[in-house]
């Protein structure tokens, strides 16, 4: 009882498209890696403008515990003075944006 063991050869035709069709997949997946880490680590650390519904000025936002700088996430913020979850309001009223 002899396992025949099946062997394909090689394509010999029509593999230098499939390198390029990966290598074009592979060369648009590190593009969007390296969009993707730009966003994140780079154009995140930028001051976020708000149009404040009140004064009408375009503003950063600061805390409205210690009125302090925040780390913003969506719809509220981190006060970088004393760590904890606040509300985003307008730099220059200090009313909610």
């Amino acid at each position: 009882m002899a396992v025949e063991v099946l062997r394909f050869p090689f394509q010999t035709e029509g593999s230098l498209q499939c390198w390029t069709v990966g290598l074009i997949i592979g060369v648009l997946v590190l593009a969007l890696g390296i969009l993707m880490a730009y966003q994140r680590y780079i154009a995140g650390k930028r001051p976020v403008q708000h149009l404040c519904d009140y004064c009408g000025h375009m503003v950063s936002v600061v805390s409205d515990c210690h009125h302090a700088p925040v780390r913003e996430r969506f719809l509220h913020g981190i006060c970088l003075e004393c760590k904890k979850e606040c509300r985003l309001v307008c730099s220059k009223c200090k009313r909610p944006v």
